[in-house]
């Protein structure tokens, strides 16, 4: 069997394609940073009109639903994306957005069965529920990129990484914990400066006391930035996922 993608080459050319498109997944930061917005006026419009408190946040919660919806469209859109980049295709940002929303409820049922199953392990043990989480990673992939459904994306993901289990563990591992620790050096620095422009240095790290204690400039900033920048992130994941998939492919 050829040898799989070194992690190296998986953060090197994620990198590449995150910086070559970087306007483009900028856009998602904005999309994202848009939600946070529209959840934040629902909350403060919500906290208005209704005193009891109970009933506020029951109706945030049901007010989250759709805007939840929203959100996986627009990660099936930016796996979409990010493929068509990585295979350096022309990208039409306004067809994808449409095409993530067309392929919301698929690829939220193959979200759904990859959560069970990696449930159903965890109620087994941790093993188990690692075998699952590694052998079902690529399912949603499978779904959004080449339109295999269901239980068939399931199995296509387990197929193509079954006999390199711990090659696959250490591709997947390895490249997220470059980039999570490179991000959350970069955000933390931000948000302290962010939280010191503010008045409060602690504002995003859980120091800022309850929410109505604080001005609703504040509160705003609080909602809409970390939503942003996860906009921002998650395409440099997603890209490094894609590139160990792709190369799983090919040498299945």
């Amino acid at each position: 069997m050829p040898a799989l993608i070194s992690v190296g080459d998986i953060i090197v050319r994620s990198l590449e394609v995150y910086k070559k498109n970087f306007r483009i997944f900028g856009d998602f930061a904005v999309w994202f940073g848009v939600l946070g917005l529209v959840q934040w006026a629902f909350a403060i419009f919500t906290e208005s009109l209704v005193p009891d408190r109970v009933a506020a946040a029951l109706i945030s919660r049901l007010i989250s639903i759709p805007i939840g919806l929203v959100l996986l469209a627009l990660l099936a859109s930016m796996i979409d994306v990010t493929a068509q980049a990585i295979q350096k295709k022309s990208i039409s940002l306004d067809g994808m957005i449409v095409g993530g929303i067309h392929k919301l409820l698929p690829f939220l049922w193959v979200m759904a069965l990859t959560t069970a199953a990696v449930f159903g392990g965890l109620l087994l043990l941790v093993i188990p529920a690692l075998i699952f989480f590694v052998w079902y990673r690529f399912a949603a992939y499978f779904t959004v990129i080449d339109d295999v459904r269901g239980w068939k994306a399931l199995k296509a993901s387990k197929k193509i990484v079954a006999d390199r289990f711990w090659s696959v563990v250490l591709r997947l591992a390895l490249p997220w914990l470059f980039f999570y620790v490179l991000f959350t050096f970069a955000i933390g620095v931000l948000y302290l400066l962010l939280g010191a422009g503010l008045g409060d240095v602690g504002l995003f790290f859980g120091n800022a006391g309850n929410r109505l204690s604080i001005s609703a400039p504040q509160s705003l900033i609080l909602m809409v930035v970390p939503q942003a920048i996860s906009g921002l992130m998650l395409p440099l994941f997603i890209a490094a996922d894609l590139h160990l998939w792709f190369d799983l492919k090919r040498t299945a």
